[in-house]
């Protein structure tokens, strides 16, 4: 009688004990990234870090300035926030504040360098569009040569530019004739096609390869800063 009261007893005492380790037992099986992910699925985190890209996407050419200035490759930077943003949906709170002390450093950073400047924006297209004076300039040299000239023709010869240097500026050829008719000289003018996206840097280069500029809204003249 007593060795059954004994395990009836033992029975009442390890339900309980034994119903405790399954529940840590289950505990323990949990995936240990619980700690580090979020409740947000990966695919609804991809879904609205994608929403969100697209909407930064149409702030950002909202006038079209940004395809205008960049190429169709160049989406790739959006890249950059998207896979951002699908961390941030899909990370804990501690996960989420080194998110954003990593963006924190590289605004800090981007600004402080000028990174993000109209004028280093701005650089390529201006180079471009300068070397495409230049390239001018000599081509009218090398055809007045060839053609056995003495004076320089009336139009531009056709001449292959570099897609930045045609996307960019506008180039007007503008004939400086003697007395007697003879077209003795030239300047070549380079205005940006688009000022409203803050291209504001004209270009004017004479037959000799002097080059001026100006950020007034017109074409460079002669009168302009001298580039040096």
């Amino acid at each position: 009688m007593a060795v059954v009261l004994r395990l009836k007893h033992s029975k009442f005492v390890l339900g309980p004990l034994q119903d405790k380790i399954r529940n840590m037992e289950t505990t323990g099986e949990r995936p240990t990234n619980d700690r580090v992910r979020s409740r947000m699925r990966w695919a609804k985190s991809a879904v609205w870090a994608a929403l969100i890209t697209a909407g930064l996407f149409t702030f950002v050419n909202g006038d079209g300035c940004w395809f205008f200035r960049n190429q169709l490759r160049d989406l790739v930077v959006f890249s950059l926030p998207f896979a951002w943003l699908l961390l941030f949906f899909g990370l804990r709170t501690r996960g989420r504040l080194i998110l954003l002390l990593i963006a924190v450093i590289a605004i800090v950073f981007g600004l402080g360098t000028g990174f993000w400047g109209m004028s280093e924006m701005n650089a390529a297209a201006e180079v471009a569009a300068f070397q495409a004076l230049h390239q001018m300039q000599s081509g009218l040299s090398t055809y007045r040569v060839e053609h056995q000239l003495r004076e320089y023709p009336d139009a531009m010869p056709s001449m292959t530019l570099t897609p930045s240097a045609q996307k960019h500026y506008r180039y007007e050829y503008i004939p400086r004739r003697s007395v007697s008719g003879e077209i003795v000289g030239y300047v070549i003018q380079a205005t940006p096609a688009r000022r409203d996206c803050d291209f504001h840097r004209s270009f004017t280069i004479t037959d000799d390869g002097r080059v001026f500029w100006t950020l007034e809204p017109r074409a460079a003249t002669v009168s302009d800063i001298l580039y040096r």
